[in-house]
């Protein structure tokens, strides 16, 4: 009777404490190559290792900030200007970690547009107003001397994947791509009009958003989800045979050559320890204040905290992450 009364709290406390994870609803506001990095912390159990049970959303575009601000969702990957514009009316969104410091995006184009010129007249897709790819788009067209919606209509499409989608019925001449679909409208005989990254070297796309009460009340959950995405880039960036099975179990790509080029390229564009880049998020909020003044009075510091990444690197956590050479 005793053994049994000893086995039987054993088995209630195994159990508490296999209930006793933090439950999370995390926002992707993209079909991308920074969506590997959290399905990498789920499929390896990174996120569980540090007491989180992580439900991953796909929410496209800008609705993944209203989510946040809604309670719906805890922390989210997106970018930085949906942080900017809601924290403009008075909000607390803040950008933790930073992803993809890269424009990781190329304008496609079809094929009987050769060069910028030939976009006069002619809708372009992006995914939602107010999105990277919006931002993007716009400062591409900017740089070419032609005139968003007044030169060149920009159509609201609701994803990356109904870009090319938007190509290939005709409603649409182009707009900015990411990997995995970048590969597969190459593949279709789409053009590249420009790499991105050429013409804006430095941007700050997707990044780990939260909201400042969210740290304040819950530092120690934030620092666990940080170490989780900071061993899932760690994974990332050594293993490509899982990289690969991720991008084609989780983001449903089944082409050989995409889910390889997907990795390979994103390596260049995510930093080992992520810092949200200060030059990124300036240009953006630069170019946004030309349409929107009310971002004006923010400051780009007040859009990021880093206070998470400083502490962990510090302690010699990211180091410990790689193969000393």
């Amino acid at each position: 009777m005793f053994l049994a009364a000893v086995l039987h709290m054993v088995s209630a406390a195994e159990g508490m404490a296999a209930t006793a994870k933090t439950q999370l609803r995390v926002a992707y506001s993209s079909i991308s190559g920074s969506a590997v990095i959290p399905w990498i912390a789920v499929d390896k159990g990174f996120f569980a290792k540090y007491d989180l049970d992580v439900e991953l959303i796909y929410v496209a575009g800008s609705p993944a900030m209203q989510s946040l601000l809604g309670g719906t969702t805890q922390l989210g990957i997106q970018g930085i200007e949906p942080v900017m514009r809601v924290n403009a009316q008075g909000s607390d969104a803040v950008m933790i970690v930073g992803l993809v410091t890269k424009p990781p995006f190329s304008i496609i184009v079809r094929p009987e547009i050769r060069e910028p010129k030939d976009l006069k007249g002619r809708a372009m897709g992006v995914t939602r107003f107010g999105s990277t790819t919006d931002a993007l788009l716009r400062l591409a067209l900017d740089k070419w001397g032609l005139r968003p919606e007044t030169d060149v209509p920009i159509i609201q499409m609701g994803g990356v994947p109904p870009i090319l989608s938007g190509m290939q019925s005709k409603k649409i001449f182009g707009g900015p791509i990411s990997l995995p679909t970048l590969a597969v409208a190459k593949q279709e005989g789409f053009r590249e009009l420009v790499d991105l990254g050429d013409i804006i070297p430095d941007y700050q796309s997707a990044g780990v958003v939260t909201r400042k009460a969210f740290l304040r009340q819950n530092p120690d959950i934030a620092r666990n989800f940080v170490r989780a995405m900071g061993e899932a880039i760690a994974v990332f960036k050594t293993d490509l045979a899982f990289s690969k099975k991720i991008i084609k179990d989780r983001l449903k790509i089944d082409d050989v050559l995409v889910q390889e080029e997907t990795q390979r390229t994103y390596q260049n564009y995510v930093p080992r320890v992520p810092y949200p880049t200060r030059a990124g998020i300036a240009l953006i909020k630069t170019f946004l204040e030309k349409s929107e003044p009310q971002l004006r009075p923010l400051s780009v510091d007040d859009q990021i905290d880093g206070s998470i990444l400083r502490g962990l690197e510090q302690s010699g956590f990211f180091a410990g992450l790689y193969p000393v050479k």
